[in-house]
């Protein structure tokens, strides 16, 4: 691992526990085993590096998203959302310092990744939710922006919270549990008919 990748590893892990302003510079050093002067040589500052440590950890997740948007764009509505919902679950629980990075993240007012206006939302989603409005299967006094936030809270939050309930998270097979959440999520949609 070449002092980059060993500087990013590392200064995610404090940066999950800790946040940009609580990490140390000493911290990330003594993990990585790397040089300070070299945080400074890649990154040009403490700030940098976490903006490079935010940006890794999303941009990875980001790819595979816009995969699955395509896929699911193809599929009938309530297929095409539950998709892209299972998606999304699987992403941030592949990835266990997401979900503290994003959090540590908003906490300091969303210096990276400004907050999404509603147009900046996945049109793949917003359409598969129209259609599914259209057609009825979707309850029609649902907004989609109020969807997609509840989801996103929802799926990023779990694996955040499963050491909070682990007789309800911790212990459950992954799959099992994404399906019951998006099926809740979906009947919420669907007001139960389908």
């Amino acid at each position: 691992m070449d002092s980059r990748d060993a500087l990013l590893q590392a200064a995610a892990e404090e940066f999950a526990r800790s946040g940009l302003k609580g990490t140390r510079v000493r911290e990330i050093v003594e993990r990585s085993g790397v040089n300070e002067r070299m945080i400074y040589h890649h990154f040009g500052s403490k700030e940098g590096l976490f903006r490079a440590v935010v940006e890794r950890e999303f941009g990875g997740m980001g790819q595979a998203w816009r995969q699955a948007m395509a896929e699911a764009a193809e599929l009938e509505p309530y297929e095409g959302v539950r998709l892209a919902f299972c998606t999304l679950f699987d992403l941030v629980h592949s990835r266990p310092l997401l979900v503290p990075l994003a959090m540590q993240e908003g906490l300091g007012g969303w210096g990276v990744r400004p907050p999404l206006p509603a147009d900046a939302l996945p049109a793949e989603l917003r359409d598969l939710h129209e259609r599914g409005v259209e057609a009825g299967t979707f309850r029609a006094d649902v907004a989609f922006e109020v969807l997609y936030a509840t989801a996103v809270m929802t799926l990023m939050g779990t694996p955040a919270m499963a050491g909070r309930f682990p007789a309800v998270l911790a212990e459950r097979d992954m799959t099992q549990l994404r399906d019951q959440m998006v099926a809740l999520l979906l009947d919420g949609l669907t007001g139960g008919r389908r």
